[in-house]
């Protein structure tokens, strides 16, 4: 007999205990290869509309895992990676781990651009999308942006990349003069919608959910979580990636 799915099991709860679903989110989201790693949890910048700030309370970040820790994990379990976080720059040895990562698995790295990464842009070996976002914020600094986006089409043999902004009532007007500015210097952005209208596990009004997706996202200690929400919590944690 083939085994029971979760949503077999969920469809056998409704039916035993007579419920009804009175609201559902189809999450778009489903696993596409790719491990989605948290090397930190800790940010350069501190944009009001963060999703990760509407937990109601900081991140937890654990202890981080050693860059040999990973590198070896990577290497053993063969998936394409997706370097996110908080700011995955700010986790030391960061380049290493990149450079570390074999040549047949894909690289995607999320960042803000907000450091002063051209030194390290340079050290990196291998090719890597960029998935670089710009946040209209006092310590978000310009001239250091557009250097490293410039920086990084100088290893256009390498780099590929998205780079985006959220569109957020807060800073809807600094957001049209940056995107001037940087549009002068030859850098397009495209405009992403505020995130915080998502009815996730954070809103005033608590629903009970079945999470039936697939994705594996995994802290900066290795251990994996169902969900965003439950990792910057730090609730719930699955089995971890470096260990098992």
């Amino acid at each position: 007999m083939a085994e029971k799915t979760i949503q077999d099991r969920f469809n056998e709860r409704l039916s035993r205990e007579d419920a009804k679903v009175e609201w559902e989110y189809e999450n778009p989201a489903s696993f596409d290869g790719h491990l989605r790693i948290y090397p930190t949890l800790l940010c350069n910048l501190d944009c009001p509309y963060c999703v990760n700030k509407q937990m109601g309370m900081r991140p937890v970040n654990p202890r981080p895992a050693e860059r040999q820790d990973w590198m070896r994990a990577i290497k053993d379990h063969g998936r394409h990676v997706v370097f996110t976080g908080g700011e995955p720059f700010l986790y030391k040895g960061l380049v290493q781990v990149i450079n570390a990562v074999p040549q047949e698995i894909k690289v995607r790295v999320y960042s803000n651009f907000c450091l002063d990464l051209r030194q390290e842009l340079g050290e990196i070996k291998r090719r890597v999308h960029f998935y670089v976002s710009w946040h209209p914020q006092t310590k978000a600094d310009r001239e250091v942006f557009l250097a490293n986006v410039l920086t990084m089409r100088e290893y256009s043999s390498l780099f590929t990349a998205d780079i985006h902004a959220i569109e957020a009532e807060e800073s809807k007007d600094e957001l049209i003069r940056d995107m001037e500015f940087f549009a002068a210097n030859g850098v397009e952005i495209t405009r992403d919608g505020d995130q915080r209208g998502f009815a996730g596990s954070c809103q005033s009004e608590l629903k009970r959910a079945v999470c039936s997706k697939t994705i594996y996202l995994i802290g900066p200690d290795g251990s994996r979580y169902q969900c965003v929400s439950r990792l910057v919590r730090g609730d719930r944690p699955m089995e971890n990636m470096l260990v098992e």
